[in-house]
């Protein structure tokens, strides 16, 4: 599972013992991934807990780094669980500092105690476990501190439907499915709205342009057209700190796209077939000829 998915399975996890638990906000935790308390007779305990989902056992500097947490944050103590084993080095510096280790072993154990349904519902963690979001958008994606969602949108991606989930952060393309008594969404793909490049639009179609040396192109086209064209262009103050597209033209299934980095020219379902970075560029020649389109040459420094 992700990271996030962990994270929020141990939150679970501490929530069934009695625990009050808050997921912290992502990448900006200190090393910090839930906080869990619990409250007996007016006493009130206080513990942070680090999600590890690791292969390679934890080292005794990183340990100590983690462990200073419970004097600088004033809690009771702190709890490091993993998927890996620990050395007897970090077990004898964590017995130093009051810190709890949780290895695979143990996590594993407590998980089919405690929680032998979490492993496959781990979809139904409420919003109020989840780094203090509002909104829960189904399928385990769980919105951030700060994240909206701006539109639900039935889309078409080549011949197939999708919802589209689209927040000032993210863009979910979902399948959804029905049963006899229920219907249940699938998060198929996550695009960050900072790995995107740009929207080409056309008449009925938009293309989004995500990614960096792999370009990824998605030709979307809706009912509301119109309004998801808006909504794209308001996200544009998000990525534009990186590379972004400032023009594009389309021949066939051929994507030609100048961006404050590079001149692309790349196939809408098979990738870049061509690109050159600006620095490469050393010169350019408009062509024009009788009953011909101009043609604008672009030579390069190979």
């Amino acid at each position: 599972m992700e990271t996030q998915e962990f994270e929020i399975l141990l939150s679970k996890l501490f929530s069934t013992r009695g625990y009050k638990t808050e997921l912290t906000q992502y990448s900006r935790d200190r090393g910090i991934d839930i906080v869990i308390k619990i409250e007996n007779f007016g006493l009130t305990h206080t513990w942070l807990v680090q999600a590890k989902r690791d292969s390679s056992p934890a080292g005794v500097k990183e340990l100590r780094e983690y462990s200073s947490l419970r004097y600088r944050d004033r809690v009771d103590g702190v709890i490091k669980a993993a998927t890996s084993s620990f050395t007897k080095e970090v077990m004898e510096e964590a017995a130093d500092h009051n810190l709890k280790l949780i290895d695979g072993n143990l996590l594993a154990g407590m998980l089919n105690h405690y929680l032998p349904e979490g492993c496959t519902e781990i979809n139904d963690v409420q919003a109020k476990h989840a780094r203090g979001l509002s909104e829960e958008i189904g399928s385990g994606a769980i919105l951030k501190r700060g994240e909206e969602i701006l539109a639900n949108e039935v889309v078409t991606i080549g011949k197939e439907k999708f919802m589209v989930s689209i927040t000032n952060r993210n863009i979910f393309l979902k399948t959804e499915s029905s049963g006899f008594f229920s219907k249940s969404s699938q998060i198929e793909e996550r695009i960050e709205v900072k790995e995107v490049l740009g929207i080409h639009n056309e008449l009925n179609t938009s293309i989004l342009i995500t990614g960096n040396k792999n370009l990824k192109m998605y030709p979307i086209s809706s009912r509301k057209f119109p309004e998801l064209v808006e909504i794209f262009e308001s996200l544009r103050p998000e990525y534009l700190k990186g590379e972004y597209l400032m023009l594009s033209s389309r021949n066939g299934t051929i994507l030609t796209m100048l961006t404050n980095k590079r001149l692309i020219a790349a196939d809408i379902s098979e990738g870049i077939q061509k690109q050159i970075f600006h620095k490469r560029i050393v010169g350019l020649e408009v062509k024009s000829g009788f009953l011909q389109n101009d043609q604008l040459v672009v030579s390069e420094d190979s």
